[in-house]
């Protein structure tokens, strides 16, 4: 009844243009009201009976008064107490280590979207703060899970439909890649998404979105026809370009700022069989290496068909690089490639792959149950800088490579200018970046290892190296301020990446639909509008 309520002023006001704060949460907004519109009677619920406003509850009591009226709704299955078995899959299941530390003090796993509405009502009327959890493959903690909160695990809510032209898959937010592949392959779809099967939909499209077809199409936030969210009202809208595009365009890149997204609904893609592979080539091949790597992004205009990351690191002893080399064609050859080729390669895993088969089979390069840190930054792309930067990585692993279970590796990835120019699609994304400013030098640190006690070692150590790489382009004026959120540390600021005006305008839309803050104080984790989520200060 709210989101028709909300259908209906909008039309009354004649259009989108006009929308106010005041339609989208009225400055008398009463929280107990907005749950019985949502079939909640708060008095009935026995552990809101002596509740008497946050001011007077901590945060472990605010947080009991939660889950227990949630478990009071929607039962044990739905609402899961630390120490019991389901409670346990949630904390044993994400990407990193550090994740899996957080403890909620509930985790709540709704079926449908009026239950997340409600979930974050009764956040708001206890004061108990809330994460929302979609893959969980973020790599630092609290990012998708609440320290003593509410833990929304998006799991139960994995439906993937098409529309009836198939031209949009409409995807609920507990999906990972592999499950929407493998539901749009028998019909020979796909979606613009992630490259690797155990990756989740939500953090992926909303923080930008690189797929192994994205310099055909763009990242998968360039392809969305429309999100179904969760204002801070508990309001269930859709935002599209025609649709409340304000909203629409923030959640291109605005991360988990502005709602709880319930359903993404995304462009389908023509999916034919793949091919591609690693072929690994050892250090007195690195100039080479760079220099393909170079002209594969500069050849991205010519042919949009092929995708392309190089890792250095270093193995048993060894300095390699592994080009992950992927062609959305069943290509043996194609001219693209012909310069990697053409180095001599000592290994090389080339085959004809579907797309499920490829996100299997990538799923091997990104392991679980490790503690982890991602570390990006962006420049423009220079040949000369890019050989001094791996120069420089190579010559700082033996730093850490004694640490247990240490892998630092650096990863190059080109934002090409078929990707820059896809970022105007639908009025354009939050991101700042466009084709005048490309290519675009994507890099970024990936490292894992075992031990809480090398946390800070590990940490020190990228951070000096980026810090002398960063230095280095400034001086050369090729620096790029953008930060790729879905790849940042915890020690970052994306959205300050965005430029002044992007950010600004990223906070007033906040404001409007969210004027008190919900998604800013209540859901403090991941990247928020105001700074990095822990200052640099080790």
């Amino acid at each position: 009844m709210r989101a028709w309520s909300l259908f209906g002023a909008l039309s009354a006001a004649g259009g989108v243009a006009l929308v106010t704060a005041d339609v989208i949460e009225p400055s008398n907004f009463n929280v107990t009201e907005g749950l019985e519109q949502l079939g909640v009677d708060v008095s009935s619920i026995p552990a809101l009976e002596s509740f008497s406003g946050i001011q007077t509850r901590s945060t472990d009591g605010a947080c009991a008064a939660a889950c227990a009226s949630l478990k009071f709704l929607y039962g044990s299955q739905k609402v899961n107490a630390q120490n019991t078995t389901l409670y346990n899959n949630f904390t044993n299941s994400f990407w990193s280590e550090q994740q899996e530390e957080v403890q909620p003090y509930c985790v709540f796993r709704p079926s449908v979207n009026t239950q997340v509405s409600i979930a974050v009502l009764l956040s708001r009327l206890t004061g108990c703060p809330f994460a929302a959890r979609s893959g969980g493959h973020a790599a630092f903690s609290g990012a998708s899970s609440s320290a003593g909160g509410i833990s929304i695990w998006f799991k139960d809510m994995n439906a993937v439909t098409l529309n009836a032209d198939k031209s949009v898959a409409s995807i609920e937010p507990g999906n990972n890649w592999l499950s929407v592949y493998s539901a749009l392959e028998p019909y020979g779809l796909a979606t613009i998404g992630g490259r690797a099967s155990s990756i989740g939909v939500g953090g992926f499209v909303l923080g930008g979105g690189i797929s192994y077809h994205s310099n055909l199409y763009g990242w998968a936030l360039d392809n969305v026809q429309s999100f179904e969210v969760v204002t801070a009202a508990g309001i269930i809208v859709t935002a599209s370009e025609t649709v409340l595009p304000d909203l629409y365009w923030a959640l291109r890149g605005g991360g988990n700022n502005f709602g709880l997204v319930t359903k993404y609904n995304l462009y389908t893609i023509a999916c034919p069989t793949m091919r591609g592979g690693a072929r690994i080539f050892t250090e007195n091949y690195f100039t080479e290496v760079i220099d393909a790597f170079i002209n594969v992004v500069n050849n991205a205009t010519s042919d949009g068909k092929a995708q392309q990351y190089v890792a250095f690191l270093q193995s048993q002893g060894t300095n390699l690089a592994t080009a992950e080399l992927t062609y959305v064609e069943d290509v043996a050859d194609p001219e693209i490639f012909q310069q990697y080729r053409s180095i001599p390669a000592i290994a090389d895993s080339t085959s004809t792959k579907t797309l499920v088969e490829y996100v299997k089979y990538l799923e091997s390069e990104n392991p679980f149950g490790y503690r982890e840190v991602y570390w990006p930054i962006a420049v423009q792309l220079n040949e000369e800088f890019s050989n001094w930067v791996v120069e420089l990585f190579m010559s700082l692993i033996p730093q850490v490579i004694d640490l247990k279970g240490a892998e630092p590796v650096l990863i190059y990835q080109g934002i090409t200018l078929p990707m820059l120019k896809n970022m105007t699609n639908y009025g354009g994304n939050a991101l700042g970046l466009d084709a005048s400013m490309g290519p675009i030098h994507l890099m970024h640190v990936s490292f894992w290892w075992d031990d809480q006690s090398d946390d800070n070692t590990v940490y020190e150590w990228v951070h000096s190296f980026w810090t002398q790489v960063i230095a280095k382009a400034q001086d050369l004026g090729i620096y790029n301020e953008y930060i790729y959120m879905n790849y940042a540390s915890m020690f970052q600021d994306p959205v300050a990446g965005y430029g002044e005006a992007n950010k600004n305008r990223l906070q007033k839309i906040a404001k409007l639909y969210d004027p008190t803050g919900v998604y800013q104080t209540l859901q403090p984790g991941y990247f928020k509008l105001n700074g990095s989520p822990v200052t640099y200060s080790l």
